[in-house]
């Protein structure tokens, strides 16, 4: 990466410890050149002193960096496979116990609140589990809001069953939001996964389900493998790690994962 964009991810780090750095080049490149260009910025000094002297360019920057492209029950295969076999296995083996989910990058909440209808239907005559702790995460603030407000198009909810939408969306305008009681069920948090560490919110460090899908493809493989170490401890024993359609295990760590069915990209931890 050119020395004139590493000043400027520099700069981001140090206002908001956000390291693009680790993302993939030819990726922050493009959309970097998409903000310059749409600011008017001449070239990447100027879009640099244009961004220390207007603090809420900071915004608009991380929000054309960030991916963002998601909605409810993305790739239905997956959230059948995690009806049908991961949650009936662990509400076998937690014994009514909690249940801890950490959607990883989770856009405007779509994953995580695709989670909370999915164990909210199993558990509509039962209480299966003990508590329940959806934790979501992302970077961006602007699309943690959005999550937070609930507040969807038809496009995002496009691959929603028609029991599920009519039981937890109300239409409002143009778009749909999410019922309050599922609202109430997931947590947001400002979270960057290329620090490796886990989220401090809640009084939880690990998981039974970690959902961390077409993040990792866009970052460098070092850092991949990093991401993948700190999800991998952050994950109990036994537990689920969900992942995008183009993604994989790196080689280190694929001996203890191993993919529960076949294409699913769900991965269960240990042996």
């Amino acid at each position: 990466m050119s020395d004139n964009i590493s000043q400027i991810l520099d700069y981001v780090k140090e206002q908001r410890a956000v390291d693009f750095n680790a993302y993939r080049p030819d990726t922050i490149k493009r959309r970097l050149d998409l903000r310059i260009n749409s600011v008017g910025a001449p070239d990447y000094n100027s879009y640099l002193y244009c961004l220390k002297e207007n603090p809420r360019e900071m915004e608009g920057l991380i929000d054309a960096l960030t991916i963002k492209v998601s909605h409810f029950f993305r790739n239905p295969f997956v959230f059948e496979a995690l009806k049908k076999f991961v949650l009936p296995e662990l509400i076998e083996s937690r014994h009514g116990e909690g249940l801890r989910v950490w959607s990883a990058g989770c856009a405007r909440g779509e994953e995580a609140y695709s989670m909370a209808i999915l164990l909210n239907e199993i558990m509509r005559e039962e209480l299966l589990f003990k508590y329940l702790f959806i934790l979501a995460t992302d970077i961006d603030i602007n699309a943690l809001n959005d999550g937070q407000n609930a507040l969807y198009t038809n496009e995002a909810l496009s691959e929603v069953k028609k029991g599920y939408f009519d039981r937890y969306f109300a239409a409002e305008g143009d778009s749909y939001r999410l019922k309050d009681e599922m609202r109430a069920m997931v947590t947001f948090a400002s979270h960057d996964i290329t620090t490796c560490k886990p989220p401090t919110e809640g009084i939880f460090s690990r998981y039974h389900i970690i959902l961390c899908r077409n993040i990792l493809m866009y970052l460098g493989r070092d850092m991949q493998e990093r991401v993948f170490q700190s999800l991998s401890e952050s994950l109990l024993n036994n537990g689920y790690l969900i992942l995008g359609e183009a993604e994989i295990i790196p080689q280190q760590l694929s001996g203890d994962f191993h993919e529960v069915i076949p294409h699913t990209k769900v991965f269960r931890k240990g042996p």
